[in-house]
């Protein structure tokens, strides 16, 4: 529970960062309506002895104004150092389908079906590989910029959470049920 208030209350600190002013917070949203949309997000951390880097272009395509549909590639890389039992790497690679629809003003509610396979080795010995799904829902604001590129801020809960920690720890690159995404789309 105190994991859960630290991480709303680090949202609605980004959120309130996010607006130049109050006046503007929720600026008219450009029509972008058959229009193809190229970007995606890049990440990475250092969490103690846990190092995780993450690749995901995307491409979508505005069906309407308020919907657009479209596929992520995703490429997530994750090492474990342990100096006594041994370093575990791990390489993620798939693919994420997804649709989002604005609801009002630049927020927008996402689904997303991401379909990865995993190769995991420990202490460059022994290797593991398999396949795993993640879905995806949540919701988030995009910040429009110059003719139609925006700034996307998005908070998602992985629906698989519970199926996949029954399994070993390394069968996904996720370590909490909730995933934060910054991105940019042209």
């Amino acid at each position: 529970m105190k994991r859960l208030a630290i991480i709303a209350s680090l949202c609605l600190m980004l959120f309130g960062f996010v607006g130049k002013a109050s006046a503007q917070f929720l600026p008219d949203v450009p029509d972008m309506k058959g229009k193809w949309i190229y970007g995606g997000n890049i990440g990475g951390g250092m969490y103690g002895n846990h190092l995780s880097l993450s690749l995901a272009p995307q491409v979508g395509y505005r069906i309407f104004s308020p919907w657009e549909v479209g596929l992520r590639g995703v490429y997530d890389f994750s090492c474990y150092f342990d100096r006594y039992s041994g370093n575990i790497y791990a390489h993620y690679f798939g693919v994420a389908p997804y649709t989002n629809f604005q609801v009002y003003k630049g927020l927008f509610l996402h689904v997303e079906d991401e379909v990865m396979y995993g190769l995991s080795r420990w202490n460059h010995q022994t290797s593991r590989s398999q396949w795993f799904n993640t879905v995806f829902v949540g919701g988030g604001y995009r910040q429009y910029s110059y003719s139609g590129s925006y700034i996307y801020y998005m908070l998602l809960y992985n629906l698989s959470w519970g199926v996949i920690q029954s399994q070993n720890a390394w069968d996904t690159p996720y370590s909490s049920p909730i995933e934060i995404r910054i991105g940019f789309c042209f």
